[in-house]
């Protein structure tokens, strides 16, 4: 015989979840200083998270957790630039390697 589940018991755990998040997500959705862009962000990741089952949903919020969590330093131009003419340099030298043979 198949257990009894106790649905009233599973939505209040889930309504109470919800709420707790919802306590967490708030200030940052009000903060001034966030433009509607990264509000539009964050709200898409929730609405993915929430819309993936289980285990997925769990992944990909604690993939996002890590990545907002490690920061980024900016690129100078002045790299970016050395950075595409070495590549540059390395491809026409592959090809020119290439054309030799």
């Amino acid at each position: 015989s198949k257990a009894r589940v106790n649905v009233h018991g599973t939505v209040l755990l889930e309504l109470l979840r919800l709420n707790e998040r919802e306590r967490r997500e708030l200030p940052f959705i009000e903060s001034p200083g966030v433009s509607d862009r990264e509000k539009a962000r964050r709200l898409l990741h929730l609405f993915q998270c929430d819309l993936l089952p289980g285990i997925s949903g769990q992944i990909l919020a604690s993939k996002s957790a890590r990545d907002s969590s490690v920061a980024q330093r900016a690129v100078s131009l002045r790299q970016k630039a050395a950075g595409y003419g070495f590549i540059f340099i390395v491809n026409a030298a592959m090809l020119f390697y290439i054309f030799l043979f």
